[in-house]
């Protein structure tokens, strides 16, 4: 017999403010935490663009190993503090019982450098002609470096930090697939307490894109906006690129016999998943209906990935209007691109926060900026105002950028149903 599996910790980092209720209410007001954002050096002229920044951030609140910051880029510090926020909420800080029964599984990839690192190794590479020489770099460039540099920015050090923190001698484990990674870790981490390998496993993702290099790497992409049209605008037909953002959300995720046992609230049930391919949007959401034993016309609401970008956005739509079909009118969906800006790896898990409240109290949150009709989706776009409405099932949706399709189906904790 399976394990059911629940949610009973939230924990969210954003430009919205701290906390999972801080997110939500801003989701919930169709407020956005994009603005301005500068960046520069003292001195310098800023360069100045659009994102969502988390302002005031202080990770000494969350770090209680101080010399552990020298070793944490900022994706890890927001990382370890969205984990204590869902150990706080999930009242898991001092667990009974066996530690190596307790884990943790974070989606992450590449960490971004910071340019003042690197600047001193960067000029002692540069060769007579004034371009970088990648053979003095290796040789005289990275002398020059932090001796525990590399520990800052390695995919896995989010896992480390947050198992040492909270003690979690269990599985332990890091997912790297672009723009799903987050979700997929909370796919994981469901199949892991399922299966009985775990009773308590931290789940999410946290990542920061706004800095020259992380910039860059959007820019390769052609993802971000070009200021000359609307932008991280979901489902838009004339938005053509991402706002990017910072942002960290994480989950605790626990069998339910364990929850129960320590009178946990319980937030969500998770009722099964489903994983695919890049092109497989439409199989993702079948396999994890299928997972989870329900039928399209049971789904009351849709969580989706909605990156504002026109091609990825029509995809995703076409996924949903076929597997719902003819009840995709009564489907309420939502995204939150425009509330949170692009938060990259951490972007699945927030919105399973959103998707985890929503279906607790039964009311959808609107898409700030979404246009009020649309010529390419038969569903309905809740837009405007927040819409109160029985949840039976709820679908949460990541994607993007060449990465795999993620969904995880939720639902309401009905006791022992």
């Amino acid at each position: 017999m399976k394990r059911r599996v629940v949610i009973t910790g939230l924990g969210a980092l954003t430009a919205l403010g701290e906390g999972a209720e801080a997110l939500w209410r801003g989701a919930l007001d169709g407020r956005s935490g994009i603005g301005e954002v500068r960046w520069g050096a003292p001195g310098a002229e800023a360069w100045i663009f659009r994102g969502a920044e988390i302002r005031g951030f202080e990770p000494e609140k969350y770090v209680t190993q101080r010399k552990a910051l020298k070793v944490m880029a900022r994706d890890i510090q927001l990382g370890v503090a969205a984990a204590s926020l869902a150990a706080d909420d999930a009242s898991a800080r001092q667990l009974a019982g066996r530690r190596d029964r307790y884990g943790v599984i974070v989606g992450s990839g590449v960490l971004n450098h910071e340019l003042d690192e690197l600047a001193f190794s960067v000029l002692r590479s540069l060769g007579p002609d004034g371009r970088l020489d990648l053979s003095k770099f290796g040789q005289e460039g990275l002398s020059a470096l932090f001796p525990l540099w590399l520990l800052k920015y390695l995919p896995n050090m989010p896992a480390c930090h947050i198992s040492i923190l909270f003690d979690l001698q269990g599985p332990n484990n890091t997912l790297t697939t672009g723009a799903s990674s987050g979700l997929e870790a909370v796919c994981e981490a469901f199949r892991i307490i399922r299966r009985g390998s775990a009773d308590l496993v931290f789940a999410g993702a946290a990542e920061s894109k706004l800095n020259p290099l992380g910039l860059a790497q959007y820019g390769v992409l052609g993802a971000l906006g070009n200021g000359n049209s609307p932008a991280g605008r979901p489902f838009d037909p004339e938005s053509h690129g991402i706002i990017p953002g910072e942002g960290a959300g994480f989950l605790v995720l626990e069998e339910l016999e364990h929850a129960l046992a320590r009178g946990a609230r319980i937030w969500a049930e998770i009722a099964g998943y489903g994983v695919s391919s890049p092109r497989g949007r439409e199989t993702a959401l079948r396999a994890a209906l299928a997972d989870a034993g329900a039928k399209a016309s049971e789904v009351d609401y849709l969580q989706a990935a909605g990156l504002g970008i026109a091609d990825e956005d029509a995809a995703e739509a076409a996924a949903i209007d076929s597997v719902f079909s003819d009840q995709s009118r009564g489907l309420a969906v939502s995204a939150s691109k425009f509330v949170t800006g692009f938060t990259g790896f951490s972007s699945g898990p927030l919105d399973l926060i959103l998707s985890a409240l929503a279906v607790a109290r039964q009311e959808v949150p609107p898409v700030p900026g979404a246009p009020m009709t649309n010529g390419y989706h038969r569903f309905h776009l809740v837009t405007g105002r927040p819409v109160r409405k029985r949840i039976r099932y709820a679908v949460t949706s990541a994607s993007g950028f060449g990465a795999p399709s993620a969904c995880v189906v939720t639902k309401p904790f009905n006791g022992g149903k």
